[in-house]
């Protein structure tokens, strides 16, 4: 394993920077990065139905697409995002806890009592301090993540929408009260960039990470290349907005799903899938599979019966995406 500098505060560039790595290196990487204000979208995610798009445009907050599934998750210079690609363990079908383990030991290593819960998260004393998330290509796995050091947490909370719906059996009902700073529980004051230095140290002699690699002319070149063609467009960050006859959301143990359709003559004729899940393939395989299809329970069936949900949507079954498809308990 390398670590790659990467002194960049662009979210495009960054994301484009995983892109680039995950294609063209046959060493697997970590590295560290911080973003400028911007909210970072999971791939699967209705952009418009989860940010507040005035707030967001007024304070110059950029917006950007993942390539991995998950929900949205806020950055500014109080932020750090770290980032493993290795190579795919096809023993392990979810290793959240595997690459977020050296981030919990390095807080623990500093006198924080940082746990590893849920599907992804890390928390201290139950609140967020960072999401994971995972993308799969070929024989490669991308799994990154945030870290909220010292974020301002009142810009968190207006820049993203508060579903009511992932708070369903929660005794908590807002984004900031679920969510706190690392800085708030370390015994020695560090600002951000020593702390970086300080993760970056301990993840480095944990892996036994020998190489530093900083990127060359060619690699920025091609790097700047993927952030224009398809990290800064409309088309990718917030395109496909639906705007269909039916909608349903439903909250499982594996995320928040919402289904858009349109029923022309008792079949399905469009259909979107967003949400925070996670899954190894492209949803718009499993909405294409659904085109066409009688809007009952008997014929969806029938369409789906041969067909693995887990690998689109990890973690509820056929039955359960047919419920919600169709609105039933």
């Amino acid at each position: 394993m390398i670590y790659v500098i990467n002194n960049s505060n662009d979210p495009f560039f960054n994301h484009a920077a995983e892109e680039y790595l995950m294609n063209n290196f046959d060493n697997e990487v970590f590295m560290l990065w911080v973003n400028k204000p911007s909210i970072l979208i999971g791939r699967n995610q209705n952009t418009i139905s989860e940010i507040n798009l005035d707030y967001v445009k007024e304070s110059d907050i950029a917006v950007v697409r993942r390539l991995s599934g998950g929900g949205t998750v806020y950055n500014d210079f109080g932020n750090i995002n770290f980032t493993f690609i290795t190579y795919r363990d096809l023993g392990v079908k979810n290793g959240f806890e595997k690459f977020a383990l050296p981030i919990v030991e390095a807080l623990r290593s500093l006198g924080i009592d940082a746990q590893f819960t849920g599907r992804n998260d890390i928390t201290i004393e139950g609140k967020k301090v960072s999401g994971n998330a995972q993308y799969y290509k070929r024989d490669k796995l991308l799994h990154h993540g945030t870290l909220l050091y010292n974020a301002d947490i009142t810009k968190l909370s207006l820049a993203l929408k508060s579903k009511s719906i992932k708070f369903v059996d929660k005794s908590v009902k807002s984004v900031n009260s679920r969510v706190t700073n690392i800085a708030k529980y370390m015994k020695e004051s560090m600002d951000l960039l020593v702390f970086k230095e300080y993760l970056k140290a301990y993840v480095m002699k944990t892996y036994n990470i020998e190489t530093v690699y900083e990127f060359s002319d060619k690699d920025l070149k091609e790097i700047h290349r993927i952030a224009k063609n398809r990290f800064e467009t409309w088309e990718w960050n917030y395109g496909k907005s639906p705007n269909y006859k039916y909608l349903n959301s439903v909250k499982y143990p594996s995320g928040v799903i919402e289904y858009y359709l349109d029923v022309e003559n008792g079949k399905i004729s469009n259909v979107s899938i967003y949400g925070d899940f996670f899954g190894e393939k492209n949803i718009a395989e499993l909405e294409e599979k659904l085109l066409g299809v009688k809007y009952n329970m008997k014929d969806l069936q029938d369409r789906l019966q041969n067909v693995n949900i887990d690998e689109y949507i990890l973690g509820i079954s056929v039955e359960e995406f047919i419920k919600g498809l169709l609105g039933v308990k």
